[in-house]
């Protein structure tokens, strides 16, 4: 397909205003988000980067996977532009890139289907305001790279944000080049059952608080009211980790019931 010359945000102002609520817009919302993107976009890594241009303090989230092919779907609220198989497997909603609403941002993309890399910049009321944003071809590997300006209280607790957002991802997060500390969302299970794509840890004594983690998607953990049995002397608790769970026809998905937020 051929670059459009322009893209402009395609949402009512109002409508930004209330998703943004699903987001506190935090580095740690963006993280997380951004890297979920990569994930379905099939990156073998995210890398994330401090880098400095024209004086300005940026943080790269950069992977390499498919890349997009249509720059407007950036700002088109709702409006995934995953493929048909990632839509059945997880129902996207398209919403995840708006956590850098109101940010200035700058993309830059190469889709592995048409090899031609493309940048915009966003500018912080582009995000509502629908004016036109300009398309440049660019050089670019294949997949995407998001900038944006991080300021130092952002830059003092990257590293702390960074892990916890790497921690349960099922694919490799770098900082600066050094890989980020990962480990089984699963680990000290008594015992693991796996079934329809989830994978159940049963812990014994296992401290549930009632919004404490309890089920991982992919990286992004969810707290939600899990049953637990109580004995004489133990009591059992479950962990669950959703590994490949495709969207039941005519059932909408979502974070389980009780759930205080989930993947977007």
């Amino acid at each position: 397909m051929s670059l459009p010359a322009t893209i402009n945000s395609q949402v009512d102002p109002a409508a930004v205003t209330r998703v943004t609520r699903l987001f506190n817009n935090t580095l740690g919302d963006i993280l997380s988000e951004l890297i979920q993107n990569a994930r379905r976009a099939g990156a073998s890594a995210v890398d994330l980067k401090v880098i400095d241009a024209d004086g300005t303090a940026f943080l790269a989230i950069a992977d390499d996977g498919a890349g997009i092919e249509d720059p407007s779907v950036i700002l088109a609220l709702g409006r995934s532009g995953w493929g048909d198989e990632i839509a059945r497997r997880e129902d996207p909603a398209g919403m995840g890139v708006f956590s850098l609403a109101g940010r200035d941002v700058e993309i830059r993309s190469c889709p592995r289907s048409t090899g031609e890399g493309w940048s915009i910049r966003i500018a912080s009321g582009d995000w509502e305001s629908g004016a036109p944003i300009a398309v440049a071809p660019c050089t670019h590997p294949f997949g995407t790279e998001i900038r944006v300006p991080i300021d130092a209280q952002w830059l003092k607790s990257l590293e702390t944000i960074a892990q916890s957002a790497a921690r349960y991802c099922p694919l490799p997060v770098r900082l600066d080049g050094q890989d980020l500390l990962r480990e089984d969302w699963l680990k000290g299970a008594e015992t693991i059952i796996e079934q329809d794509g989830v994978r159940i840890g049963i812990y014994r004594n296992y401290l549930h608080r009632h919004f404490s983690p309890s089920i991982n998607f992919h990286g992004v953990t969810v707290a939600s009211l899990l049953p637990t049995v109580a004995e004489k002397d133990r009591h059992w608790a479950a962990k669950i980790d959703i590994v490949d769970a495709p969207v039941s026809i005519g059932v909408q998905s979502g974070p389980p019931i009780g759930a205080q937020k989930g993947p977007r």
